[in-house]
């Protein structure tokens, strides 16, 4: 299963008690157990608190990240850049913009020496793209690092809460660079999307698929247990010759919200057994 993969830290005991977050100095054992599990890749996180931690900041750590890639034969498909739900690049005054902007030419170097092919940007909860103006000012920052992606091979794609119209007129607007999107099938079923209409109307700009289960108006859920058409969906990728990566981004259910926890290991293991027949029809 090359295509199936986990979120990074989903293997490792939760950071605080967070249901996402780099895993700091654990990040070296997730390779060895992602390959036991059989999964092929996994989705590097960079956040901001934890960046000076990351071995992705240095190329010290990208050779020893490379090392590990080369050992276990577990790919990085994509990097998650949950630096900029903090460090945004839109709304911001211009000093803190030009960071971000700045740091993003940054994200695609390092990309490109550890092999990362999709960079993904969060415009969810705090960094939700919430007015025109905000559309405005992230097409205008976007432009110059979209361009220097795309010259390094690199795809940059976002990741929102805007309706799917909405979501592939913004992307449009980046005509002629191709900016691509991550789709998140949980984050859909909670905001009531049909999976369908929205996987036909966005389909070939999605480069990489979280999967996740969530319930109408609500949280995310182990899978099964909420309102993800997992049929529609993976019918749909199918329908639209998806070939990318499928990021399990499922509930922690090792965390303090669960009264009776369960075992990380075995929790994923059930995940797989419940993905894998979709998986197969891709």
């Amino acid at each position: 299963m090359d295509k199936l993969g986990i979120m990074q830290g989903r293997l490792l005991p939760p950071v605080d008690n967070q249901i996402q977050a780099f895993p700091g100095d654990n990040w070296r054992n997730e390779f060895s157990i992602c390959k036991k599990l059989g999964l092929g890749c996994m989705e590097w996180i960079f956040e901001y608190k934890t960046m000076e931690l990351n071995p992705f900041y240095s190329d010290d750590g990208i050779k020893e990240m490379m090392h590990l890639i080369n050992l276990y034969t577990v790919r990085i498909g994509s990097l998650l850049a949950d630096y900029f739900m903090e460090k945004k690049l839109f709304g911001e005054n211009s000093s803190e913009i030009k960071k971000s902007v700045e740091m993003l030419f940054f994200i695609i170097d390092q990309c490109k020496k550890c092999n990362i092919p999709i960079i993904e940007i969060p415009l969810v909860d705090s960094s939700a793209l919430k007015t025109d103006s905000d559309k405005k000012q992230l097409i205008k920052n976007l432009k110059k690092p979209l361009k220097y992606a795309a010259e390094q091979g690199i795809d940059i794609s976002l990741e929102t809460s805007l309706p799917p119209e909405e979501f592939r007129e913004l992307i449009l607007n980046f005509k002629p660079l191709d900016l691509k999107i991550n789709y998140d099938m949980g984050n859909s079923a909670s905001l009531d999307f049909d999976p369908t209409k929205e996987i036909n109307l966005l389909g070939e700009l999605i480069v990489n698929v979280h999967i996740k289960d969530r319930v109408i108006g609500g949280g995310t859920v182990p899978l099964g247990f909420g309102d993800t058409d997992f049929n529609s969906v993976f019918n749909a990728l199918k329908q639209n010759n998806y070939s990318g990566d499928l990021i399990l981004q499922a509930a922690r259910q090792d965390i303090n919200e669960y009264e009776e926890k369960k075992d990380i290991i075995k929790t994923i293991k059930d995940y797989i057994a419940f993905i894998e027949p979709y998986v197969k029809e891709i």
